[in-house]
């Protein structure tokens, strides 16, 4: 490659790093995320589960409060899906983070991610192997039956070259500095990104649109539950952790740990039955401040 050529692709891994690390809008953030607040919404259905064994005549949370919860975390669910699957493109004024924009920018550099590309640009290793294995031996020759460690950097070489070998298709003893990704992994993966694309179609037509008859038909997430969720989950982080790890030298996403006690307060009541009147009064406002939203002709 050229050396402009070589520096768009340079660029471009940049990009895969940025797309995973990103503290806003980042594919790790997005899968943090959802992963907590599956947490918490577990948490809450585990409180009125155990709460109704103590008391089975009365329900323990308010369910206006409840649907509240609810509503907000399928919604925030399915976003976040739709987020991770999204077919925009990696780059420009317009460009999303989503694994479907990562892979599929990826896909298109296919051509020059060669096996050295990958090893030195991609993974940050060092490429020749047997330069490291004789440094290696060297060691161990000069310590002469002494304990040594074994070099960080043999170790991450020859775990990259084993995992470029599997992605090439290719066995050890037929390497080369010139070896290709085949196809048929960015294929395996879009299959399995294609498997949620129900989701999308759903969150496109309910959520963040408001489909007409025509255009929600068929589009309906009919019975999805908390199991449902637990699954498009899974299979997103495992193919966020695999793919991160792959292209952008990135490790996986998981629960975090929170700093201080995450059920602060559950045991307390939300609020002593002599304040109830109090939000009766407050319910009664917000009612009458609604009921005085009117636009009339000659306020246009």
């Amino acid at each position: 490659m050229g050396v402009q050529a070589d520096n768009q692709l340079r660029l471009r891994i940049e990009n895969w790093r940025d797309a995973f690390r990103d503290n806003t809008t980042g594919i790790h953030k997005t899968i943090d995320d959802l992963l907590w607040n599956y947490a918490a919404f577990r948490t809450a259905i585990r409180i009125i589960s155990l709460a109704n064994q103590r008391n089975r005549n009365r329900s323990p949370i308010n369910q206006m409060l409840f649907d509240l919860i609810a509503n907000g975390y399928w919604s925030g669910l399915l976003l976040g899906v739709r987020k991770l699957l999204d077919k925009g493109h990696l780059n420009g004024g317009k460009g999303v983070y989503s694994i479907r924009s990562v892979l599929d920018d990826i896909s298109v550099c296919r051509p020059k991610l060669t096996r050295r590309v990958y090893v030195e640009q991609v993974r940050n290793c060092q490429y020749d192997l047997d330069a490291l294995l004789a440094e290696h031996g060297e060691r161990l020759r000069t310590a002469d039956g002494r304990p040594t460690w074994v070099s960080k950097a043999l170790i991450l070489s020859e775990d990259c070259h084993k995992e470029f070998d599997f992605l090439s298709g290719t066995a050890p003893e037929n390497r080369t500095s010139d070896d290709l990704i085949q196809e048929a992994i960015f294929e395996r993966l879009e299959l399995r990104l294609s498997n949620l694309e129900r989701i999308s179609a759903h969150v496109s037509t309910h959520v963040a649109h408001a489909g007409n008859r025509q255009s929600r038909e068929g589009k309906s997430l009919d019975e999805f539950d908390i199991r449902d969720a637990r699954v498009a989950m899974k299979e997103l982080k495992q193919l966020a952790d695999l793919v991160g790890v792959w292209f952008a030298n990135e490790g996986g996403a998981g629960l975090a740990t929170y700093i201080g006690d995450q059920f602060e307060g559950l045991d307390n009541a939300l609020i002593a039955t002599i304040d109830l009147d109090k939000l009766e009064e407050n319910w009664r406002s917000i009612d009458h401040d609604i009921s005085s939203w009117r636009l009339s002709p000659e306020d246009l």
